[in-house]
């Protein structure tokens, strides 16, 4: 679920009901869990029966400048976003990610900002995960892909689509669509074809250049629209919301049989060929935030985890052919496993 920035509005009028556990309004803040450079600190401002208004305070705790931040938590149970403001704020399941917008991003050693949201339901405010730019990755591997992380096409209109640092988006749509415009400063266009008028269909390559949002946006158009006098072919408009995150260290496979460490906070891009389904993870350490692509879609496989707990998990996914399904299987491809050890350790440990 993708919340826009907005203003928030208190009316219990504007929420669903939803049984959960009371909170105080205006209570002491949680301590900040710092982690990845920054600390982040919620505070319950105010609430009503069937939702709250909670603050976000993150510091760059760093001793060098940052230029984004990424906070995350886990919803209390039948809580949800119904509008943030400040930050752009997605959620995957329980866990809710909040990324700095562009002109809040950019902190000094010590600067705070804030955002805020509105939630449907009440429970204390929760310990807020933090990480930014400011610190160096602990990883031997800090590679990042140049492949396709994600086709999106006309059937993905008002889709929410989250990308780490690095990866690219295709865009394929038909040829009665104009060329797209991106808002934001995350993506950069790298080509461009095809779209009206040509009667080529619209093929255009984005690539995600830094941590924020951008939206993509186009029209359709027809001869018969500018004629005199004009006909009457509705016009459908196209939209796709982007979220880029940084991820501290990207995986690919080359990383396969190796051991990593990061800290609580911090974030793993994981960047596979299309052949490995999802990956799954042997143990709470470890958050899934988004996944697409990979077996049998066609596309390369693009996940980005957060590590929430300090632990050691296995991230595995083992290769699959559609070739291998058949009756009788048509191909001998061997199935390739492809498994990293991760062990997440406290903030200096």
């Amino acid at each position: 679920m993708s919340v826009g920035m907005c203003a928030a509005g208190a009316g219990a009028g504007l929420l669903i009901a939803l049984a959960t556990a009371p909170a105080i309004a205006g209570s002491a803040p949680v301590a900040p869990a710092a982690a990845g450079g920054c600390s982040a600190v919620a505070h319950v401002d105010s609430q009503w029966a069937t939702g709250q208004i909670v603050t976000v305070t993150v510091t760059n705790t760093a001793a060098t400048g940052a230029t984004m931040w990424s906070a995350s938590w886990t919803l209390a149970n039948g809580q949800s976003v119904a509008s943030a403001w400040n930050a752009s704020v997605t959620t995957s399941g329980g866990t809710v990610t909040a990324v700095n917008v562009a002109y809040n991003g950019s902190l000094a050693p010590g600067a705070s900002t804030s955002f805020g949201m509105q939630l449907a339901g009440v429970a204390p405010a929760p310990a807020v995960g933090c990480t930014n730019d400011a610190v160096v990755p602990v990883s031997p591997s800090t590679s990042q892909s140049t492949g396709t992380g994600v086709t999106v096409a006309e059937a993905d209109n008002g889709r929410t689509v989250t990308l780490p640092a690095g990866q690219t988006l295709a865009v394929s749509l038909p040829a009665n669509y104009h060329p797209t415009a991106a808002r934001g400063s995350a993506l950069v266009l790298l080509s461009t074809s095809g779209g009206y008028p040509t009667g080529q269909p619209l093929v255009e390559l984005y690539r995600a250049i830094a941590a924020g949002t951008a939206d993509l946006t186009t029209q359709t158009d027809d001869p018969c629209l500018h004629a005199t006098p004009p006909c009457a072919i509705p016009v459908r408009l196209w939209t796709v919301h982007v979220v880029v995150l940084n991820p501290s260290i990207t995986l690919t496979h080359a990383d396969s049989m190796t051991t990593v460490t990061v800290q609580v906070g911090q974030t793993i891009g994981i960047s596979l060929a299309a052949d490995f389904p999802a990956t799954a993870v042997g143990g709470q350490a470890l958050a899934l935030l988004s996944t697409s692509g990979g077996y049998p879609t066609g596309q390369p496989l693009v996940e980005l985890y957060r590590a929430q707990g300090t632990g050691s998990v296995d991230i595995s996914t083992v290769s699959d052919f559609a070739c291998l399904h058949t009756a009788p299987p048509t191909c001998a491809r061997p199935n390739e496993l492809w498994r990293v050890h991760v062990n997440v350790v406290g903030i200096g440990g």
